[in-house]
């Protein structure tokens, strides 16, 4: 039997243990697009991931980041260098430092050690051996997918480097990538403030706009704030992962609602 394909796209550069959000969007998507063909953000997501602040530490201020970096290190990156090319440094070995500090940092949590911990071990063990231009793309992709086997998520994924790229403006570019894909809905971030409906409508493509509402979990930080936007890690480490898979379900109104059965299923 021929596998039903939704026709929604998602397109995301590449991201380092991403955060819930992204996998709610990989969750709705037929085809998730990897935008390895754009310039690298030294500040950017790309290679760094947001994890909570060491155990004992109080959060500081609503004003303040309620949160730490773990960054990837590359080696000879320039300001023009495209996603694709890029290289991990591996004079310094930032595997076992990320190991160590995910574990120093949710080695208690009551979940870490049974969901989390055997999946970061083999991906570290594999980053290690990664080398030269294209290393840092490699990791990444590794990074996003290492946990969508648990969550049940199946995107097929693409490359944008792989497509035509000529339309000079990003909306219509996206645009382009859905057709070229034979995508009849684009579902985007909320971050994505840039896009504009026009080119979208010409191409006869649908787009919608990510509305997840964020579940508060408990962090281990009694008394204190929700931190919102934290890695997959810090979710998968705090909440059993049947629920997670729950709360990426469609909702039963909108437009990824599930079709209601025929009378007389069910």
């Amino acid at each position: 039997m021929t596998e039903q394909r939704s026709g929604v796209l998602v397109a995301e550069q590449p991201h380092y243990l991403p955060w819930l959000d992204f996998y709610e969007q990989v969750a709705r998507a037929d085809t998730l697009l990897v935008l390895d063909n754009v310039q690298w953000l030294r500040r950017g997501w790309q290679r760094r991931a947001r994890v909570a602040l060491p155990p004992g530490t109080p959060l500081p201020p609503p004003a303040e980041p309620a949160f730490q970096w773990l960054t990837i290190p590359l080696e000879g990156a320039h300001r023009d260098t495209r996603i694709s090319e890029l290289a991990v440094d591996t004079a310094q070995p930032w595997t076992r430092k990320h190991l160590a500090t995910l574990t120093m940092l949710y080695g208690r949590r009551p979940y870490f050690r049974s969901q989390v911990l055997p999946r970061l071990e083999g991906f570290y063990a594999q980053a290690a051996k990664e080398r030269g231009p294209g290393s840092l793309l490699r990791t990444l992709l590794a990074s996003m997918e290492l946990f969508y086997e648990p969550l049940g998520v199946k995107p097929r994924v693409e490359l944008a480097s792989k497509l035509d790229r000529s339309h000079p403006d990003k909306t219509g570019r996206l645009a382009s990538y859905c057709t070229q894909l034979g995508m009849e809905t684009y579902y985007s971030a909320v971050g994505s403030l840039y896009l504009k409906p026009g080119p979208f409508r010409e191409a006869g493509v649908r787009l919608l706009w990510q509305k997840f509402r964020y579940p508060a979990y408990d962090q281990g930080r009694k008394g204190e704030r929700f931190v919102v936007g934290l890695s997959i890690v810090d979710v998968l480490s705090n909440v059993p992962v049947d629920e997670v898979r729950k709360w990426l379900e469609p909702s039963p109104w909108g437009p990824f609602a599930p079709s209601p059965l025929p009378l007389g299923e069910g």
